[in-house]
């Protein structure tokens, strides 16, 4: 019984301090917005999300999207222009090309990537192998930099130790005289 007075006496001292100890607290601001990500458990929604993080400008999904090991092969044109520049092309160089180049588009303008011609395989069951004709408008203020881009890309899709997939190599080829997806990673790493 003293337990019981004590504990109840503890009570009416913290209901006489004004502490509303069983209130319910402020609530938080929202956090920040995360962007359309779906969970990457096929290869087409790792394309779905990429996709869906370039419109949205959102480069945390779009280095989700990459796996550890990602690199990245650029045009044979490119390649030739500034070989230095490709050595070693890894995730890391891909997020800073591409925080730069978000970080440039026109606050209401919204990037948009065009797949068409698209072939997919399996080439294993834990590799899919996607080859599109693509079109990438970025709305961007950089006079340096193409704001359209058109090739053919090679994307291949891995099944990673977690069940979900990840980009983890990527080829780009050049079509016609457009700029391609190289010329634009160049202008905004550089």
């Amino acid at each position: 019984m003293p337990g019981r007075l004590r504990h109840s006496g503890l009570l009416v001292l913290l209901g006489l301090l004004g502490c509303d100890l069983f209130a319910p607290r402020k609530p938080e601001p929202p956090a920040a917005e995360s962007g359309t990500f779906l969970q990457p458990d096929t290869p087409e929604r790792v394309v779905q999300n990429l996709q869906n993080a370039i419109a949205e400008r959102n480069a945390g999904n779009y280095v989700r999207s990459l796996a550890e090991n990602f690199t990245f092969v650029p045009t044979a044109l490119a390649q030739s222009r500034d070989p230095a520049l490709w050595d070693g092309w890894n995730r890391a160089r891909e997020e800073q090309y591409f925080t730069a180049m978000v970080a440039a588009v026109t606050p209401s303008a919204i990037p948009h990537l065009q797949l068409t011609d698209r072939t997919a395989n399996f080439e294993s069951d834990r590799r899919y192998i996607l080859e599109a004709t693509y079109r990438l408008t970025v709305p961007h203020t950089r006079p340096d930099a193409p704001t359209i881009v058109e090739g053919r890309l090679i994307w291949e899709i891995v099944q990673q130790s977690s069940g979900l997939w990840a980009l983890e190599r990527w080829t780009d080829r050049q079509q016609g005289d457009m700029p391609s997806w190289s010329d634009l990673k160049r202008a905004f790493i550089n």
